[in-house]
């Protein structure tokens, strides 16, 4: 075979090995790069699932409900007030944890004995209260009834972290006698039934005077949801 001949099929030959190898390099390339995304789309899934669980959302009406508790209850004090509701959230789980009723008499015996039979379970540690809220007033009749929520976290028997959101019911009530709910008082003066429990001034007489007994918030409720 003349060399010419024999130069030309060695000049096909390279460009064709060549533009096989162009083509190894860039499916190559492409290859890798699917791979990539495929790791990276699995690393974040497995991030994702050892983050761990966030605090559960509230629903928050305070600005709202104040002045009307404040109206019925001159001297409700807030910040007093959500540091019970936080006593109270710490209070459900850990009666769980301790497979026990753990309220006191600031709880309604009702509530009580409902509970005995409703434990939160698998509750194991590191019970924290992220945040309270106040979500609900109903002044409209003699009954004053406060429903608050909270944000709680804790750890159950197999080591994961659960966040929970609780709704807990208040009724106004006297600290001497907590399953008693108030229903309203007469003035000492006239005798008129006062339309707010927590008054200081009788409306229709103007007579001031001071509650008979300490007022409080009993517990007559608390639940997940």
């Amino acid at each position: 075979m003349e060399w010419w001949k024999i130069a030309l099929i060695a000049l096909f030959g390279a460009g064709a090995f060549t533009a096989g190898v162009v083509i190894v390099v860039r499916a190559t390339r492409r290859l890798r790069g699917s791979v990539e995304t495929i790791a990276s789309a699995l690393n974040e899934a497995i991030a994702a699932d050892k983050e761990p669980p966030k605090p559960r959302s509230l629903s928050s009406l305070e600005s709202v409900l104040m002045e009307k508790i404040l109206r019925d209850f001159p001297d409700f004090n807030a910040k007093l007030f959500f540091q019970r509701v936080r006593r109270d959230a710490k209070t459900y789980y850990d009666s769980g944890r301790q497979g026990k009723v753990l309220f006191g008499s600031d709880a309604s015996e009702t509530f009580r004995e409902a509970f005995s039979d409703a434990l939160p379970v698998a509750v194991k540690d590191g019970i924290t209260v992220h945040r309270v809220s106040l979500s609900g007033y109903d002044g409209s009749t003699r009954k004053k009834m406060l429903t608050c929520q909270a944000a709680v976290g804790f750890t159950d028997t197999s080591d994961q972290q659960n966040e929970r959101r609780l709704v807990l019911r208040y009724v106004a009530g006297y600290a001497d006698d907590p399953d008693s709910e108030v229903v309203g008082f007469n003035c000492p003066n006239c005798g008129a039934a006062l339309p707010a429990a927590g008054a200081r001034v009788c409306v229709f007489c103007g007579t001031p005077f001071t509650a008979p007994v300490s007022l409080g918030w009993i517990l007559t409720d608390a639940k997940e949801g």
